[in-house]
């Protein structure tokens, strides 16, 4: 059997590592020390392109990115170990369980934070793209942030909508480019050599980009340009508007699954009774009638030592049927 200790130590990293665990003080300390280490890093892998900071700070940064490196192989190393008392059950195995989550999605991403750093050391690929590999470590913050989880959601919800608005833009950019190739053709054949270098054009035109490096010049050409900025801005309207609600959906879930507690510096499910103040619209508070005070409050005689008294109009507040 396992010593004790270190199966308490193991769970304790497991409830850290898991996304769906509870957040506690332990969680939210290691998520911001940990993205505070990958922004930190990265932007230091940015500033070593530039030839004055490099040439000065070469020493510092390489000691920094030695050090980032160690701790996302430490990380990647604890995630493997830990993953077995995570919730997921395809997890469990010792073997199987570890195997599988070396695949996932988020155990990828960590290993792809590590691995530029270990084929450096072994020379065996270009440093520049070494460098630009390792910007890769931003994709870590998205485990870390509800929003990508939230945007991942609705793309898995929306994945059929989604998918029919882009083939409706394919097929734009197939046709658009195809006619567009025969209307300038002949004209600029010199600018629209083939289709493909036509759909690049619808491409531009669909998104409003217009970079100016394909003008169609007859009338023709210059109608179905219109066409297909008009079609585009729907099109792309309508995919926007998608995301939009999509995502106001899942943040509603979210929110029902996360409520905000709703009285501060006490229980969170204590919901204190305050319908006997009344604003007007001038914001002026009133207090209830006599008979509905009666009905509804409790004397100010049966709380303790005068506390909970509302400021405004001498009564007690009452929560939920208790008075404090």
């Amino acid at each position: 059997m396992p010593d004790t200790r270190i199966l308490a130590l193991r769970r304790s990293l497991a409830a850290i590592f898991e996304d769906d665990e509870p957040r506690n003080s332990a969680t939210r300390l290691f998520n911001i020390l940990l993205t505070a280490l990958i922004i930190t890093n990265v932007a230091g892998i940015v500033l070593e392109s530039v030839e004055p900071i490099r040439h000065r700070f070469s020493g510092a940064l390489d000691a920094f990115e030695h050090f980032a490196t160690a701790v996302f192989a430490v990380e990647y190393l604890l995630r493997a170990w830990a993953c077995v008392d995570f919730h997921a059950a395809a997890y469990r195995h010792p073997l199987w369980g570890r195997l599988r989550y070396l695949r996932s999605f988020f155990a990828l991403i960590d290993l792809a934070a590590v691995l530029p750093a270990v084929i450096g050391v072994f020379g065996a690929a270009d440093l520049r793209v070494l460098r630009l590999l390792r910007l890769l470590r931003m994709l870590k913050l998205v485990r870390h942030s509800t929003t990508f989880g939230l945007l991942g959601r609705v793309l898995r919800e929306e994945a059929n909508s989604i998918a029919a608005l882009v083939f409706v833009l394919l097929l734009t950019v197939t046709i658009a480019g195809s006619l567009m190739f025969m209307l300038e053709g002949d004209e600029q054949p010199n600018v629209f050599t083939s289709i493909p270098v036509s759909m690049w054009w619808a491409v531009e035109t669909l998104t409003t980009v217009g970079y100016g490096d394909f003008v169609p010049v007859t009338v023709l050409g210059r109608v179905l340009g219109g066409i297909v900025s008009i079609v585009g801005i729907g099109t792309l309207a309508l995919f926007s508007g998608l995301i939009t609600v999509g995502f106001i959906d899942q943040l509603k879930l979210y929110r029902e699954h996360h409520p905000k507690p709703s009285v501060a510096g006490g229980d969170a499910s204590t919901l204190i009774d305050l319908h006997h103040h009344r604003a007007t619209a001038g914001g002026v508070h009133r207090p209830q009638p006599a008979d509905q005070v009666a009905a509804t409050h409790t004397p100010v005689s049966a709380t303790k030592s005068g506390s909970g008294i509302c400021p405004h109009c001498g009564y007690a507040i009452v929560v939920h049927g208790t008075t404090h």
